[in-house]
């Protein structure tokens, strides 16, 4: 593992060379050379973790979509998952009627796809091989979804 972490940290200073001495004027050249280390960066920080790299970008840089939640995490797979009782993320009565309030309009397959990606926690991947739908599918679904509960949520005096 130290060889290969040697490796691409070696890979990676050819690269920051290379990328100096790039004509500035050659900009394809100097764009690649760039995507080109920003990849090789990515490997080296996931071999040091183990893990995938958390996003680059700050909050204050991310979009709409990855700063807003919609529910909270926990209260969502409380919802999902109604058999932990005693659990300190249980939900009340209450709360389980507002979120069903927030997915009133949801199709069907809308709400199957929401649960399972934010009550159950499964991927978009996993979520298209249990329903045997395409992952395009699947996001244009969880898209829509969250979509109408956010205007669900401005809308509904109850919710608020």
């Amino acid at each position: 593992m130290e060889d290969l972490l040697k490796s691409y940290r070696e890979t990676r200073a050819i690269i920051q060379n290379a990328k100096i001495k790039a004509d500035p004027k050659d900009e394809e050249t100097v764009k690649t050379l760039g995507s080109m280390l920003s990849d090789v960066q990515y490997t080296i920080d996931w071999l040091n973790r183990g893990h995938p790299p958390a996003p680059r970008r700050g909050i204050h840089r991310r979009s709409r979509e990855q700063r807003e939640l919609l529910t909270e995490p926990l209260r969502m797979q409380s919802y999902a998952n109604p058999a932990a009782c005693g659990s300190p993320t249980t939900i009340t009565d209450s709360e389980r009627q507002r979120i069903d309030e927030a997915m009133y309009m949801l199709t069907e397959r809308e709400r199957e796809c929401y649960i399972m990606k934010f009550g159950r926690c499964f991927t978009e991947h996993e979520i298209a091989g249990l329903l045997g739908l395409s992952r395009a599918t699947v996001q244009t679904n969880i898209r829509r979804a969250e979509v109408k509960i956010s205007e669900s949520l401005s809308k509904n005096l109850f919710l608020a």
